[in-house]
Formats: structure tokens, sequence, C-alpha cells
């Protein structure tokens, strides 16, 4: 079915991922990087390398797919609910991931997971709001 005159152009959808798209992604991932070294430190827990991507991994291929389901790096329109949904989709996908690790499909690691995930990827995204705000109003100073 074609659009008619008087219909309303087609919404055009931002891409999934682009160019742009990379840093914020590297960002996300790196919030996993510190939950996971948080989690590692307060459970005193004395491991190496290869115990800190096995527990990294699985959350960084949950917020890669939630991020390319709710389009959170290229698409900046309602971002708040959409990061949520893109942490909670990290979560639920990295549950059964862990499985083939050995641990726990789902347990508290899940809820806090859930909670710290949340406050990082949040907290870098308003740090960033707040700077680029600060540059603009200081850039709008006319100069005396």
């Amino acid at each position: 079915m074609s659009a008619g005159p008087g219909d309303a152009p087609a919404e055009v959808r931002p891409p999934r991922f682009d160019k742009h798209a990379v840093g914020p992604l590297l960002a996300d991932w790196a919030c996993i990087a510190v939950f996971v070294a948080l989690g590692k430190e307060s459970h005193g827990y004395h491991k190496n390398v290869v115990w800190f991507l096995s527990v990294w991994w699985p959350l960084a291929v949950g917020m890669l797919i939630g991020g390319l389901i709710t389009r959170i790096w290229t698409d900046d329109r309602d971002w708040p609910p959409r990061l949520f949904g893109t942490v909670a989709i990290a979560v639920l996908v990295g549950g059964p991931l862990r499985y083939l690790t050995g641990r726990p499909v789902y347990s508290v690691f899940t809820i806090v997971a859930l909670f710290v995930l949340s406050l990082l990827t949040f907290g870098w995204r308003l740090a960033r709001i707040g700077i680029v705000q600060a540059r603009g109003r200081r850039a709008a100073k006319p100069t005396a």
C-alpha cells in the first residue's frame, strides 16, 4: 500500500549501528568492566584475567544485543527508558550465557547487575550531557 498525498511521510529510523556508536558502546562495555572489577574486589576474589573475562563477556554480549534492539547508540530520542531496556536485555541475555561459564543462570547477581549497570551507564551519559551543556554555555558567552 502506498502513501497517499495527505499521508504524513514515514518516519526514518536511525541505523542500529554506525561509526559514531563505537564510543558509546565502548563506554558501556567499560561500565561492565567496572562492575566486574567492583564485584571482584567486594567479594575478595583473587582471580585472573580469564575469570574476569568469563564474567564480563556474557554481559557485554547482552549489552550489544540490547543496544542493537533499542538503537541506544544511534538515536538520542527518549534515551532514558531505552537505556533501561538495553541494560535489562543485557542482564536477561547475560543470564543464560553465564550458564555456559558454569554460573547460575539467574541469581542475586541479576538484580545487582541490573541496578549497578543502570547507575553506571546512566551516570556516564548524564556526565557527558553536563559537560556538553557547560561547554555550550561557555561558548555562548559574549566576550567583552
